[in-house]
């Protein structure tokens, strides 16, 4: 087993691959999303009626609902430990077996089963470092450990660049399989319930009920306006009049690349920043430029080109900041007992309603006068957290 020296920098590790190859596999078949309807979509004629894009980013966001909702709930009764590994499988196997679907049907299934994997991989990723980092470095480890998920879109988006086989890329995601095993021998439990059952008599989240509601609705709208631009990016650059020297997979893969690399910046900095300007001052500012860049981006621009490239990477720039502190802000407002069901709620939650608002962004695009516009509509969501986020303070541990 590894000293106490070495222990946490390990853990980190796991929990940054978790979340970073579970990002991968959340964006593969959003960025293969035109080619995968292509393939198993044949009858385009009622292509707009069936909508299975909108069905299978829908199944992976429910997915990650119920999984980060319900193990966030049974880590708290089993421990840190074999949630995270359970995540790792459940992720790999999912993407897997979507490289060989036959239907849109059967690889929506295979998302949902995706979708649960990273879902729990998220909460309890943020959870076990929350509860084993040094507090005096514990804002910047978050913030750092927020980089991961933009770093599995930057790895999703190098894919999308170079392979050009969706089958292929599915069967990547296969590859956090192959940490399951180093993560059963090497990780040690970082919660053990029993020693806490007395206080847990004492406390639940009904005595934390406000700042549960503040969390559901500060992190499931930046989520909703998040998932709205991840999921349909691809397809929103797809609609537009193209560059006559790049070919569309080509455009696709270059926006999602710069999409991740803003995040990855954005996530670096973003201890830094909250240890300056505190979490919620931070993420008030996040709210607001959220909404700037989205009508820019996505109300604006009619054209692919250097400023589709340069709008993608300030909103991931921005959701990097953004999901960094909401990593620190989440997890301090519960006790230790309530840490990974509060948490769990908080960011999955919302999921359930951002499920439900990328699948309408697809659904009413048509409607809606294109993908840009729709995504726009959808990032007033933006507001109703800023308001969230201002209107209470909370206590945090």
């Amino acid at each position: 087993m590894p000293d106490k020296i070495s222990y946490p920098y390990i853990l980190f590790t796991f929990a940054f691959l978790s979340v970073a190859l579970g990002a991968m596999n959340s964006v593969l078949a959003p960025a293969y999303l035109p080619d995968i309807l292509k393939d198993l979509h044949p009858t385009s004629e009622t292509l707009n009626s069936d909508n299975p894009g909108a069905w299978i980013n829908f199944t992976f966001l429910a997915g990650t609902t119920i999984g980060g909702i319900l193990l966030s709930f049974i880590s708290d009764h089993i421990g840190r430990k074999k949630s995270l590994v359970f995540s790792l499988l459940i992720s790999g196997i999912g993407c897997g077996l979507g490289a060989i679907c036959t239907s849109w049907q059967q690889l929506a299934a295979t998302r949902f089963v995706v979708g649960v994997g990273v879902g729990t991989a998220l909460v309890i990723s943020t959870v076990v470092l929350s509860e084993t980092w040094a507090l005096r470095t514990k804002a910047i480890a978050l913030g750092i450990l927020s980089v991961a998920y933009p770093v599995g879109i930057i790895a999703s988006g190098i894919i999308t660049y170079f392979i050009p086989q969706w089958q292929t890329a599915l069967l990547i995601g296969i590859l956090p399989c192959l940490l399951v095993i180093p993560a059963i021998l090497l990780l040690e439990e970082s919660y053990k319930p029993h020693d806490a059952q007395a206080d847990k008599e004492n406390i639940s989240l009904i005595t934390h009920y406000k700042p549960l509601l503040s969390g559901i609705v500060v992190y499931g709208t930046m989520l909703i306006g998040l998932w709205s631009a991840f999921a349909w990016l691809p397809t929103f650059v797809e609609s537009l009049k193209s560059d006559p020297a790049l070919d569309s997979l080509t455009q696709r893969g270059l926006a999602v690349t710069f999409l991740g690399l803003g995040g990855l910046i954005g996530g670096v900095s973003s201890g830094w920043f909250a240890d300056r300007f505190g979490p919620r001052k931070v993420q008030s500012v996040c709210f607001v430029l959220c909404f700037i860049i989205s009508f820019l981006l996505f109300k604006m621009s009619k054209t692919f080109g250097m400023d589709i490239l340069i709008g993608s990477a300030l909103l991931g720039l921005v959701f990097g900041v953004s999901q960094g502190v909401l990593n620190i802000l989440i997890p301090s407002l519960f006790p230790v007992e309530l840490r990974s069901s509060g948490t769990g709620l908080s960011f999955h939650v919302g999921r359930a309603f951002t499920a439900i608002a990328v699948f309408f962004t697809g659904i009413w695009a048509i409607r809606l006068g294109g993908y840009g516009n729709a995504i726009f509509i959808f990032s007033f969501v933006y507001l109703l957290g800023l308001f969230a986020l201002l209107i209470r303070k909370y206590a945090t541990y």
